[in-house]
């Protein structure tokens, strides 16, 4: 068989099956997808964007997205864990989660400090019956998809 008519068919089997062939060892290409938006309902709520404004404009606390998750899910216990640093605006948010999401009944502030500011103390929002606990802060090594209880 001559090496163009090989190579040829190499790709012609590669765009049906995504990228890989028998003789690829590359992966397939990763799927494409769109995760859901907040809705536009939230991101223009006035009220909202003005009690957003009660906020430093230089941290993004990603408010609307806090808002949109919590209503999706229907939580009615929420915790906030924050560091040390960003203790100072836990209050405003909690107000803003108790009075914009309808089926939240309570905020828990966790003001214990952790070991450190990315660490996700899971277990405390699980002793308090949270049921979505958002964390502030940088990323940690642990994947918050192994929490005890949801978190964003």
């Amino acid at each position: 068989m001559d090496t163009a008519a090989t190579s040829s068919a190499v790709v012609v089997a590669s765009e049906r099956t995504g990228g890989a062939t028998a003789t690829d060892k590359r992966p397939p290409a990763p799927k494409a997808f769109v995760r859901q938006q907040v809705p536009d309902r939230i991101l223009r709520d006035e009220a909202l964007n003005a009690a957003i404004a009660a906020l430093p404009p230089n941290y993004n606390f990603e408010i609307h997205k806090t808002v949109w998750r919590a209503e999706q899910a229907g939580v009615r216990n929420v915790a906030l864990q924050f560091p040390e640093g960003l203790l100072m605006y836990a209050c405003v948010i909690a107000d803003v989660l108790e009075r914009f999401v309808p089926s939240v009944e309570q905020v828990f502030i966790l003001g214990d400090v952790t070991f450190g500011a990315c660490c996700v103390d899971d277990f405390s929002a699980a002793a308090l019956g949270a049921d979505l606990l958002v964390h502030y802060g940088h990323s940690c090594l642990v994947p918050v998809s192994v929490t005890s209880v949801p978190c964003m």
